[in-house]
């Protein structure tokens, strides 16, 4: 008896120093909290102060998130107070990456706005970087490499300002100079950075943008994702940070607004229609993955389900089953959709489909599907299919789809054609219908893959097409410019073809596994 006594009463204090521990590290969370929130407690814990070569850094007694809108006002009233001081062209104020979202760029304030302004920088061993600045008073610019020091020339006419900036090292292992293939096209590359995305990882992995010589000029910070897209709108820049966030960021790289997705995480991808995203999302707690649609409206930040592919294609849904080592049923695998007036038009890699759903947020139904009969197999979607029109082979996990509009009636749809046979789902599925396909590590060929929709005879065709290095997942196509942008994960490399389909340059990087997307972009809202 006094043995199970004794024993009661360990129980009891251990119990007892549990609950006190639990609720003073409870304690310490929200004491922590309210202070990182309270913007009075932040001034007196962040400074700006100047280094040996005069460029202001951003300074904290202790450990601070960036992605924290009272932390983001602060460093911007930090700023406000260093330009009442004297600045122009010839004393400019520079400040190494203030609000911490793009660690290899500086804003500056030439406190007069000038009519011809362009800046370069110089660093040893690299080619130049240059650009042409808008007429404004301070920017965001980029293109100082990290661990050197860069000669940063700013120019207004007979107006010259020069300096030397030793650009602090990054943390991220990632390739600084890319290896370079020239192609036979003698065009030009289009004008613009060549943004890296989920490079090496899902999660973990911040945005990287390369010149058009291979040369890293920027990385945006992210928090615990991949952001697998980035979206321009009002001089804004919005992309996800973390798998439930997504950040609005301005010209200064300063966070205006962050997002929360709540109950959703996102996956893949999201387009804006109107002022609101739409995005791909798993929704928590359930037993499916990828095969939600939600809408975020940008101004009050109200998030709306709208979609639910397994009310939509049951049929389908019902006849997968969940793998052995999976918790989750990936049965569609949503992976990119594209904006077609109030419609979307969706791709669904794991069943080799191409989805498009009308009055997707008021009344969502399927208009038609773009596959081979075989993967309907069993199904009464037959009805919904498009009618091949021409002897090819359809799309066989493929990404990236996008809706090209035309003149008449008829329009086009590009995309990523991996190539690639599997759906582990169905693992008894016979990919006879799909000759050359390949496996997850072997392929002969991916493809550029450009279809002609005709949807009063409900016929598509194979309008264009272009072998580019096999990628069986993680891939990209883009028309940007009249060129075409390719990235193909798998082959650690991207690239770049003139309007004829001809390569002008293509790019590799090193990397352990692969980079999921790779698009390119003007980031014009840091100039302009």
């Amino acid at each position: 008896m006094k043995k199970h006594k004794k024993i009661l009463i360990v129980i009891f204090v251990v119990l007892v120093l549990g609950g006190i521990g639990f609720g003073g590290y409870k304690y310490y969370e929200h004491y922590q909290d309210n202070r990182m929130n309270n913007e009075n407690w932040l001034k007196n814990h962040i400074s700006l102060e100047a280094n040996s070569e005069g460029v202001y850094e951003v300074k904290t007694d202790e450990n601070m998130s960036i992605f924290n809108l009272a932390y983001q006002n602060v460093i911007e009233d930090k700023i406000n107070d260093l330009k009442e001081n004297d600045y122009s062209l010839e004393n400019p104020l520079i400040i190494y990456n203030p609000y911490g979202t793009a660690s290899m760029s500086y804003y500056v304030y030439l406190g007069d706005s000038y009519d011809d302004l362009s800046y370069e920088i110089q660093t040893e061993g690299y080619t130049d970087y240059e650009h042409d600045l808008g007429e404004n008073k301070e920017y965001q610019l980029v293109g100082f490499l990290p661990g050197e020091e860069n000669v940063l020339t700013i120019t207004d006419g007979d107006t010259t300002f020069e300096t030397k900036i030793t650009t602090p090292k990054i943390k991220s292992d990632i390739d600084l100079q890319l290896e370079k293939t020239e192609g036979e096209s003698e065009n030009e590359l289009t004008d613009g950075l060549y943004a890296v995305l989920g490079h090496d990882k899902n999660y973990e992995a911040n945005i990287y943008l390369y010149d058009n010589e291979g040369v890293l000029r920027n990385e945006l910070i992210l928090d615990g994702y991949r952001a697998d897209r980035i979206i321009f709108d009002d001089d804004y820049m919005y992309y996800p940070y973390n798998s439930k966030g997504i950040l609005k960021v301005n010209s200064l790289g300063k966070i205006e607004k962050m997002y929360n997705l709540k109950n959703y995480k996102m996956h893949h991808d999201m387009i804006l229609d109107d002022n609101k995203l739409v995005i791909l999302v798993d929704e928590v707690g359930k037993d499916t993955k990828e095969d939600v649609i939600i809408t975020l409206d940008l101004d009050n930040g109200d998030i709306k389900k709208v979609v639910d592919m397994k009310d939509l294609l049951p049929e389908l849904y019902e006849k997968a089953t969940l793998p052995e080592d999976s918790k989750t049923l990936d049965w569609l695998h949503l992976n990119a959709l594209t904006l077609k007036g109030d419609d979307l038009i969706l791709s669904a890699r794991e069943i080799s489909t191409i989805i498009y759903l009308s009055d997707y947020e008021t009344d969502p139904k399927i208009k038609y599907l773009i596959t081979d009969e075989s993967m309907l197999e069993g199904t009464s979607y037959k009805d919904l299919m498009l009618e091949k029109n021409g002897d090819f082979v359809s799309q066989a996990g493929q990404h990236a789809v996008t809706y090209i509009p035309s003149d008449g009636e008829e329009y086009f749809l590009i995309m990523f054609n991996n190539n690639y046979g599997s759906i582990v789902t169905r693992p008894q599925f016979e990919w006879t219908n799909y000759p050359g396909v390949g496996t997850y590590k072997e392929g002969e060929t991916s493809y550029y893959y450009m279809y002609k929709i005709n949807e009063e005879d409900k016929t598509y065709e194979l309008e264009d097409s272009l072998e580019i290095p096999y990628s069986s997942i993680v891939s990209s196509v883009q028309i940007y410019d009249g060129n075409l942008v390719t990235g193909s994960g798998m082959d650690n490399s991207f690239g770049e073809y003139d309007e004829d389909h001809e390569l002008i340059r293509q790019f590799n990087y090193g990397a352990k596994k692969y980079a999921y997307r790779v698009f390119k972009h003007s980031f014009d809202n840091w100039f302009n």
